[in-house]
Parts: C-alpha cells; structure tokens; sequence
C-alpha cells in the first residue's frame, strides 16, 4: 500500500468477519463453534472479494484499497455498535467474540493456525526480492520486469486470508498487524525478508505474552486479550520510537 501506517485490520478483513460471526449468532439458533467459524470465514471472504473487485477496477491504487478498506470497516462497525446497543442477549455472545480470547482454541485448531502463519512466512521469504524493489515504485517495478498487478493482488488476498483465518479463532486482535512491523523497523529490521521475519517473531512474542496476561492477571477470569495486547505492545513502541527520535 505504500503507507506504513496501513494494518491487516484497514483491508476490511476483520470487519467483515465480524458481521459474518454477529449474522450466525442472530440467524442460527444455538450455534456450535464449527458454524461460528464457518460464518465468520464466510463475512470475512465476501468483505476481500468487495476489496479486490474494487482494487482491480481502480487498477489497485493504494489510495482507494485502503479508503475502500475503511469504508468496509467503517460499515461493519457502525452494524456492531447497533447489536450492542440493543438488549438482545445474543450480543454478549458477538461481544465476547470481537473481545478477543484464546479460550476457546482446541491444540488442532492452535496447531493448523501455527501451521498457516509458518507457511505465510515462507511465501513471503521466497518473494524477499519483490518486497524489496515494490517501494522503489510502479515504474521501477515494471521496468525490472515485475508483474505488478498479480503481484499485488496476490499479496493483498495473502494478508486478506492470513488476517481472516486468525480471526477464525481469537477473534479480531486489532493493533498486533501495526505494532509488530513498527517494532521490527524501529530496530533497524530494513531489508525485506529480515522486516518480514521479525515482524513475524514480535507479532507471535505479544500474541504469547498477550494470552497469557489475559488468563492470569484476572484470574479465573479472561480479560480480552486485544486490550491486554495493546496495553503490552502500545509503551513498548512508544518508548521505542522515543528512544530512536532522540538518537
């Protein structure tokens, strides 16, 4: 996208699968964890398919994916806030979900996700040499031969579908996918594929000690382990780029 500033969560990703989880919970009754996941899945594909229609009408202007990715996100929350607003106890349940929690995911279902993000990992290492010249720019990039329209897109559906299937289980962590990477930059991570595998490690290393401050600071009680990520993840990037700005 050109912006470091722009997060998984901004590609709509997440809003969508929300509203995919809220339309289970309302039109299913008593639903189990496979058609929660189903749903979600489902709001989630249907929100990238309206992304990437959208990106390849405008020929994939950075601009426009992340406004579009806005505006989906923008949509989807202000559906939310309507449920939440209402009295219906069925969203307490779409609340606990967009609270975010680990309690719910089985060794399988820990196993697969760990399993997705290592193979995510690897495409992006293998594609170390594009990551590396996309910022020169579009002319740049066409002019050493890189399909910049597939490449793109294939790299937009890649954040899309990782974003959605970690969504799937812990439900959607916001502010992990624009901490982690600011983290790696700002300890001097530049090149591609060492930026790519220490964003990975840091998002992986609040994601742990994120679970785990959720399950023991309140215990028997889970805190949401969004707000236990950002309270984790927030100083620690704060004090970061202070540290560097006064260097």
């Amino acid at each position: 996208t050109a912006n470091p500033m722009a997060a998984p969560e901004v590609l709509g990703v997440t809003g969508g699968a929300a509203l995919g989880y809220a339309a289970t919970v309302f039109l299913i009754p008593a639903p189990g964890p496979l058609a929660l996941a189903l749903g979600a899945g489902l709001g989630g594909a249907l929100a990238l398919t309206a992304l990437t229609a959208l990106a390849l009408r405008a020929d994939l202007a950075p601009a426009r994916l992340l406004l579009a990715g806005l505006v989906i996100g923008a949509f989807a929350s202000s559906v939310l806030a309507a449920i939440m607003a209402s009295s219906d106890p069925r969203a307490w349940v779409v609340l606990g979900w967009l609270a975010g929690s680990t309690a719910q995911v089985t060794p399988a279902g820990a196993a697969v996700l760990a399993a997705l993000a290592l193979i995510f990992l690897a495409a992006l290492l293998a594609a170390a040499r594009w990551l590396e010249i996309l910022p020169l720019g579009a002319p740049v990039s066409r002019a050493l031969g890189l399909p910049l329209t597939p490449l793109r897109l294939t790299l937009i559906l890649s954040a899309g579908l990782a974003t959605g299937a970690a969504s799937l289980l812990v439900g959607p962590v916001s502010f992990i996918g624009l901490m982690a990477p600011q983290l790696a930059r700002s300890l001097g991570l530049v090149r591609a594929a060492s930026f790519v595998t220490g964003s990975w490690l840091i998002g992986a290393l609040l994601m742990c000690i994120a679970a785990f401050g959720a399950r023991t600071a309140t215990f028997p009680y889970d805190l949401p382990l969004g707000l236990v990520a950002t309270l984790v993840g927030a100083p620690w990037l704060f004090l970061t780029l202070l540290r560097r700005t006064a260097a």
